[in-house]
């Protein structure tokens, strides 16, 4: 997968973020265009004043069957999601739990609520049990995390969190953002993964960015009363125009393939595991995760650096996660795989990054 940029060459790319290759699928294209020769390029109006296309309604009941959800709410942006869910469900007298290293957005939107926001140790689940037993006089309690941690892959324990939120009497909610598309049956996300059905959390926020087609726009889905109370009450949702007629095109195209045909997810968590047994194979500090997305932990923000630079002027391009995105000491870098990268550009890669590691010796 190669990107052209401004000064006439060609990088090898390993940290965009269409991971089943939805931009370059012929049927996608055609989709696209069917949908902005139908609709036009977008809305004239928030859906509060002049209503809602149908297309959008579509995408909204698909995606709650896809997730085996009662209701479904779709914003424009993932990040409006995440500052739209919190302050409408509670007031001073909640509580907000929620994991440190969970993504900025839902920490922007926590605390432009009222509640009382508490972080809790990374996947530290005595000390978010510490903490549910000190807010005995809260009203409501929220337990929030994300699915998929997006630094190092690791999964939630979310089993463990909806034991304990049924023991506080809490609320879950989970951003899947990194689970739906991605992991479980056609990709149906963490819950599916995990065989929770019978515990999902209240509420799940997800994102079409990744592996839904690429294109803006999120949702929330879950409690049919909860999804009813956050349509006329979150602002983000009811003063912004929604996504466009041509995204919920697409996103819908790709539900329809990925309930049809997991070809694409099979390609794109192969080329995963092929990059994580060639990584296995040198002295590296991989990230042993559970989820497709592959980190190697290089120590120093100083290390991060040079390796980030040293790839990039060998034309390949990937990512480096420093503190405060991950403890300190334990930087990252971060390589974005895609299904529409060959065995030969992972192999460029691996034999680059065991260049850039001699470098640093």
């Amino acid at each position: 997968m190669e990107v052209h940029v401004a000064d006439d060459k060609n990088y090898l790319s390993f940290v965009g973020n269409d991971l089943l290759g939805w931009s370059s699928n012929d049927v996608i294209r055609i989709t696209a265009s069917e949908a902005l020769a139908q609709y036009g390029a977008g809305n004239t109006s928030s859906r509060m004043t002049i209503g809602t296309l149908d297309i959008i309604k579509q995408l909204e009941e698909k995606l709650a069957g896809f997730l085996d959800s009662e209701d479904c709410i779709v914003f424009p942006s993932h990040y409006l999601a995440n500052i739209g869910i919190f302050e409408p469900l509670t007031s001073r007298r909640d509580s907000i739990f929620i994991d440190e290293m969970c993504n900025p957005g839902l920490y922007d939107g926590a605390r432009m609520s009222q509640a009382n926001v508490v972080p809790f140790r990374y996947q530290d689940y005595d000390d978010l049990e510490y903490h549910l037993k000190c807010s005995q006089n809260s009203r409501f309690r929220m337990v929030v995390t994300d699915s998929v941690f997006n630094s190092d892959g690791y999964l939630a324990r979310l089993k463990t969190i909806a034991d304990l939120s049924e023991d506080y009497g809490a609320m879950t909610i989970v951003d899947d953002s990194l689970g739906i598309g991605i992991l479980g049956e056609n990709g149906r996300g963490i819950i599916n993964h995990l065989q929770m059905e019978e515990d999902k959390p209240e509420l799940t926020i997800g994102t079409f960015s990744y592996a839904l087609g690429n294109v803006s726009g999120g949702f929330i889905c879950g409690d049919s009363e909860l999804v009813r109370w956050l349509r006329h009450t979150s602002r983000p949702y009811i003063l912004a125009e929604p996504i466009s007629p041509l995204n919920a095109a697409i996103v819908l195209k790709v539900i329809e393939i990925l309930e049809a045909d997991d070809t694409v997810l099979n390609r794109y968590h192969a080329n995963s595991k092929f990059l994580k047994d060639e990584i296995r194979k040198k002295d590296w500090n991989l990230k042993r995760n559970d989820s497709p997305l592959v980190s190697i932990n290089v120590g120093s923000t100083l290390n991060a650096q040079k390796m980030v630079e040293y790839l990039f002027n060998h034309n390949i391009l990937v990512s480096g996660l420093c503190y405060p995105n991950t403890p300190e000491g334990e930087s990252l870098i971060r390589i974005n795989i895609t299904a529409s990268h060959s065995r030969d550009q992972i192999r460029t890669l691996v034999e680059a990054l065991a260049e850039a590691f001699e470098v640093l010796e």
